[in-house]
């Protein structure tokens, strides 16, 4: 391999390498006309998300809720629910700290149940920012890695 097509592969590398980072999944999460959750839920409360707790090898987030006051069921002064990740994938993005109402069945609620903040809790709009840069990062080592092993191996 020529030293002038070894770089101009190299500059592609590095210059490719954060696409598959940078692009975000195409999945849509579309809900039905809900007029009345409290309806369809099992459980319905006002309650403050204590802990969000991403299953980081999985696609589910445990939270943990402070129950204030109960509107439909018997959740108990705390109930754990588990959603997806992420609202592509009909998951509810809870934030620590935020004060909800929150409807659920069977232990789990979505992004279609209605779900409402009440008040916000601890900022976290930096989260995917840092994801996405951390993933780059990761990319570009890995790629610089393997551009320097292919270097030496010639």
């Amino acid at each position: 391999m020529t030293l002038h097509l070894r770089r101009v592969l190299v500059l592609l590398l590095l210059v490719l390498a954060p696409i598959p980072v940078a692009a975000r999944p195409a999945w849509a999460c579309s809900c039905g006309d809900n007029p009345n959750p409290i309806e369809r839920a099992e459980v319905a409360f006002v309650g403050v998300a204590d802990d969000v707790d991403p299953d980081w090898f999985g696609s589910q987030v445990e939270v943990n809720f402070a129950v204030e006051s109960v509107l439909k069921g018997a959740p108990g002064r705390s109930v754990t629910l588990v959603t997806m990740k992420d609202s592509a994938s009909c998951g509810y993005e809870f934030v620590e700290g935020g004060k909800y109402r929150v409807y659920a069945n069977a232990g789990e609620t979505w992004s279609c149940d209605g779900n409402e903040l009440l008040s916000t809790g601890h900022d976290v709009s930096d989260r995917p920012r840092v994801i996405f840069w951390g993933g780059t990062a990761f990319v570009l080592l890995l790629v610089a890695g393997g551009v320097t092993w292919l270097i030496r191996r010639s």
